[in-house]
């Protein structure tokens, strides 16, 4: 069976149950479909060659690249000397013409929106050894002199190097190696103070609830042809949580040419295995970009044990990316699907295994975008995109659960549109659209204690509200259901412009969620930039106010009366409603950065930032007795700095690579504002004054260098991660005491032990080692890699006893190999 059909069908399978799954409300969601346009996060660059006669030169050789990301796409030149690059994520590249017999040339342009980049390309015959640079021509490290954002940009060749025990489940490690973001467990981050307020817009469509495997599917970094990591002046047209706005623009056929496949398989300790195949080609008219693949692991979590407990897990990931483009390449319709399924154990504690708990976990999830886009003139563009979530999460019990049974059955899904319009000209750059959400939400959840230590009327922590519900002494099951429609409703215009060597950026959002509760906002966002010819440098500021909708799984439970009945009475107390219900609330932040940009030589780019973040209703989780069942919640305020350091250095003599370096303090404000609160050791906490939360580090740092041996097809990298340590409520003579956590004590820093001074997690550093091989330029169709993870065997724990996460520990010393063949 081809490729084409295996790749069809799988995907077909995962939507015709999606269909039967949500058949209440998809035929709403279809209309939307088959009406819309998409939201496209990437643009295009169009153009002749002429010769010195001004006639079009066909068969022509043209490329563009960006040293910096390693970007790198070729194309010929039609009969009338023209040539178009498709799917172009933002950024300032470098087409790059060496004809024989005429002058090389290399001219810059610079991709800001949907509006394609026009450009002539025009060849004079060479005389000696003479070369032209346009003086549009970007330099080598690419300074983006004319923006006024803080971003990095990852593409897809360090996608293919980056090291991983599974390649298909790397985007949290990927995307962490941006500065300023703190490592958690199972791919879960803590970016610049924030929680979990990041978002992925993959082809424009927003997914702002939490894709990690904890949650749901981690997203397949294979997909992506670029990604870029928006963390400062984000522009108004992104809304919902834009902490970090993880921007995804994934490979499409079109323009392709023969279809190209691959598959790959790779494998791992923990009898660790993963396959997958992809498939892609197409015309000028039409594309096609499809990929399937799997993955299986005994140790297919972060345990929360050295001894990696009931953790077997499997997961599995469809994509589907067709295009369609009018001969006159005025009109463009494209259809998106994303699936995925992970069935896995929660891992258990040491008590846990002795009991023979066996919890079991299965999620999936389903995206469908489509769209269509109008090109009005070289400088007018229209976009309407429609898109549809579905996302599942089911937690089952087992017969010896302990210190609780729960059981957990929700639903989170959205749909909507997103239209806008683009407009550009010599000094402006004009983007103004909507977005149109709707969020159907069912939660089921059940609990009961079944350890009549846990909540023992004897003891100080024992909860009077939790009695009801411990089954070692008479009580009942707590039940709860629920479902509700949510609605994000937002509007925004902005407009980038520019003046000689001044760039403004300046844009407004107005923001309408009510989920739980209905809260609206102007979000003015506002950044200058100034570039510095004579020193290459480049100056930028802003400030943004922005609305965070709250964290959506088990939403409901959080904000409901039956949740505030479940309360410490302590807890209760503390609230502004007396122990009544209090709904959580959409965090509100006032947020500023500073920044420089500059060229060290041709080859090195250097970026600086400092931040500050101001919030109210300052938004985490609670997690529930290690089940990977989360509570939103909120605290009345967080206030939030630190600085940032990125150095990208472009190829030179075969070596590239990157070092991010970030510093965060983070100063939550109690009481709690907001959600369902049960862990009595955290009260004073909650109830006192200012504390660091666990998301402050004094220091993370992570480098990457690749060399390329020459132009042989092989290759070596290494790969450097350091964390100082998150913080921690707990000690080594509390830990000692715990049976289940009695090994994490030596990984404690004891410091005075104050809400501002707390304890720190020791520090760590995680340095991998990788080689590989490109044989095609032997005439071999195959790829090699292996990864040495963790090459010193480096002991360390994420976190220890966390309120908010629990305990985890990094993986040890691993070897990944990988075998890719091209077809």
């Amino acid at each position: 069976m081809s490729s084409h059909r295996v790749l069809g069908g799988l995907l077909a399978h995962s939507f015709r149950r999606t269909i039967l799954n949500n058949r209440r409300w998809f035929p709403g969601v279809l209309a939307l479909l088959m009406f819309a346009t998409s939201l496209y996060a990437a643009g295009a660059v169009r153009g002749k060659v002429l010769g010195p006669d001004n006639l079009p030169l066909s068969g022509v050789l043209v490329e563009l690249r960006n040293e910096v990301t390693g970007f790198k796409q070729q194309t010929v030149t039609g009969a009338d000397g023209s040539f178009t690059f498709f799917n172009i994520p933002n950024n300032p590249y470098t087409i790059h013409v060496d004809v024989q017999g005429f002058t090389p040339v290399q001219q810059g342009v610079d991709v800001h929106s949907a509006v394609p980049v026009e450009t002539t390309i025009k060849l004079v015959v060479a005389r000696l050894s003479e070369s032209i640079n346009v003086s549009a021509t970007a330099s080598v490290a690419s300074l983006e002199t004319d923006s006024t954002q803080s971003h990095v940009d990852i593409d897809k060749s360090y996608i293919a190097k980056a090291p991983a025990a599974v390649a298909s489940r790397a985007m949290e490690q990927i995307v962490t190696s941006t500065p300023g973001f703190a490592k958690d467990e199972n791919g879960r981050f803590h970016f610049q103070g924030a929680h979990s307020q990041s978002e992925y817009v993959i082809d424009g469509q927003t997914i702002s609830d939490q894709t990690g495997v904890t949650f749901s599917n981690s997203i397949d970094p294979g997909i992506a042809q670029g990604i870029e990591i928006i963390y400062g002046n984000v522009p108004a047209e992104f809304g919902e949580k834009v902490g970090a706005v993880i921007n995804l623009t994934t490979k499409s056929g079109l323009g392709g040419g023969a279809p190209k496949a691959d598959a790959y398989v790779g494998v791992s300790k923990f009898s660790t295995a993963e396959a997958g195949v992809s498939v892609g080609g197409g015309s000028q008219t039409f594309g096609y970009f499809g990929s399937v693949n799997g993955s299986k692991s005994d140790r297919f979590l972060d345990p929360v044990n050295p001894d990696n407990l009931h953790n077997h897990g499997d997961t599995f990931r469809g994509f589907l990316r067709l295009d369609r483009q009018s001969g006159d390449a005025k009109n463009s319709f494209r259809f998106t699907a994303l699936a995925g399924s992970t069935h896995r154990d929660v891992p258990n504690t040491y008590t846990q295994e002795a009991a023979g708990q066996d919890q079991r976990v299965r999620s999936n999830d389903e995206n469908i975008n489509a769209g269509w886009q109008r090109i009005f003139s070289q400088a007018a563009v229209l976009e309407i995109g429609a898109f549809g979530r579905f996302s599942k999460f089911h937690l089952d019990p087992s017969s010896n659960d302990t210190p609780v049974s729960a059981t957990s059955d929700r639903t989170l899904n959205n749909y909507g549109l997103t239209p806008s319009i683009s407009w550009t000209n010599s000094n402006h750059e004009v983007k103004a659209g909507l977005n149109l959400k709707r969020y159907p939400i069912r939660e089921h959840f059940t609990f009961g204690i079944t350890d009549p230590g846990l909540n023992d009327p004897r003891s100080d922590g024992f909860n009077p509200n939790l009695a009801p519900y411990d089954l070692t002494r008479g009580g009942t099951e707590f039940a709860f259901d629920a479902r509700r429609t949510g609605s994000y409703d937002a509007a925004y215009l902005q407009d980038n412009m520019k003046w000689n060597n001044l760039t403004a950026n300046l844009g407004v959002r107005y923001g309408n969620n009510n989920l739980p509760v209905k809260e609206t906002a102007f979000e003015p966002r506002v950044g200058v930039g100034y570039y510095v010819q004579s020193t290459k440098t480049v100056f930028r500021a802003s400030y943004n106010r922005v609305l965070y909708t709250p964290e959506f799984e088990n939403i409901l439970l959080s904000s409901s009366e039956a949740a505030a009945k479940l309360v410490p009475p302590e807890v209760a107390a503390s609230r502004e409603l007396g122990g009544g219900e209090l709904l959580v609330h959409s965090e509100r932040q006032n947020a500023w950065d500073f920044g420089i940009q500059q060229a060290v030589g041709s080859k090195l780019r250097v970026d600086l930032d400092y931040w500050k973040r101001k919030s109210k209703f300052a938004g985490d989780q609670d997690q529930f007795e290690n089940t990977g069942v989360v509570f939103p919640l909120a605290f009345t305020s967080g206030d939030y700095n630190g600085w940032n350091v990125r150095f990208d250095l472009a190829r030179t003599a075969g070596l590239r690579g990157f070092a991010s370096v970030g510093h965060t303090r983070a100063v939550y404000v109690p009481p709690l504002a907001g959600g369902l609160f049960l862990d009595q050791g955290a009260l004073d906490t909650i109830t006192g004054g200012p504390f660091l939360i666990d998301h402050d580090q004094k220091l993370q740092a992570q480098g990457s260098l690749i060399y390329d041996i020459g132009q042989s097809g092989f290759w070596a990298g290494t790969s450097v991660r350091y964390d100082s340590g998150l913080v921690t409520d707990t000690d080594p003579a509390t830990l000692l005491q715990d049976p289940d956590n009695a090994f994490a004590a030596p990984f404690v820093v004891v410091h005075s032990g104050t809400p501002l001074d707390p304890n720190r997690i020791k520090s760590r550093t995680i340095v991998d080692f990788s080689i590989g091989a490109d044989l095609q330029k032997y005439r071999v169709p195959l790829s090699l890699q292996a990864d040495l993870l963790n090459a010193t065997n480096e002991k360390g724990l994420y976190n220890i006893q966390s309120v908010f996460g629990g305990t985890h520990v990094v993986p040890p010393r691993m070897l990944a190999v990988r075998l890719r063949y091209t077809y």
